[in-house]
């Protein structure tokens, strides 16, 4: 019996030590995404739902991010539409409608989810950081809510493995829910200028003036 109770009390330490070190892991991971990632490329997926749960968008394109403060976010299907951050101003272009609308930075992180990963500096700097339970899944969940309260975002989950982070699960103040999921994801790689740069195509309407 006692070799029995021995047997079981050490599978449950052998247990809980590799989930804390898995844990532990995940966060170290999060952790290096933030503070030691210069450049990010990725294809990804995205699907809006509502507060009712239905799907009211549905996605998908690449993203390029180049820290501090400047990104492109592409959606190649269903319709083109370019969001580019250029390090001053945010530029959206709605390729269907020929029409480019610009922002200042500070006021237009939220147009693109992307905008929430721009800065590189540690995590909890700019989140209050939650580990969160996620039965079924291979990747590590942290509830991210900013400090700042600037953003249409008022939290955002991300599912982080090896690579970095996979998954993007972020909820906004009209109580709707973004999922996004990242494919053949590399960081820290050689990114062209012209990524980052924007200049309205000839006859387009442009919305707003550059600072």
């Amino acid at each position: 019996m006692k070799k029995m109770f021995a047997k079981v009390l050490l599978t449950l330490c052998a247990t809980a030590l590799t989930t804390t070190a898995w844990a532990d892991g995940g966060r170290q991971r999060l952790n290096e995404f933030f503070s030691n990632v210069d450049t990010m490329q990725a294809a990804f997926t995205q699907q809006v739902v509502d507060d009712k749960g239905k799907t009211r968008q549905s996605s998908s394109g690449n993203v390029y991010l180049l820290r501090p403060g400047k990104f492109r976010w592409e959606y190649a299907a269903p319709d083109k539409h370019q969001i580019v951050a250029d390090g001053k101003n945010v530029w959206v272009y709605d390729v269907e409608l020929d029409q480019v609308t610009v922002k200042p930075m500070k006021t237009a992180l939220s147009s693109a989810p992307i905008g929430l990963l721009t800065q590189k500096q540690n995590v909890e700097k700019q989140f209050a950081v939650e580990e969160m339970e996620a039965e079924g899944s291979n990747l590590d969940w942290f509830r991210l809510t900013p400090h700042k309260k600037d953003s249409d975002f008022t939290s955002m989950d991300l599912g982080v493995d090896a690579n970095g982070i996979a998954e993007m699960i972020l909820n906004d103040k009209f109580n709707q829910m973004t999922y996004i999921k990242f494919q053949g994801l590399r960081t820290n790689i050689n990114l062209g200028a012209d990524k980052f740069t924007f200049t309205p195509p000839a006859g387009v309407d442009v919305i707003g003036k550059p600072s």
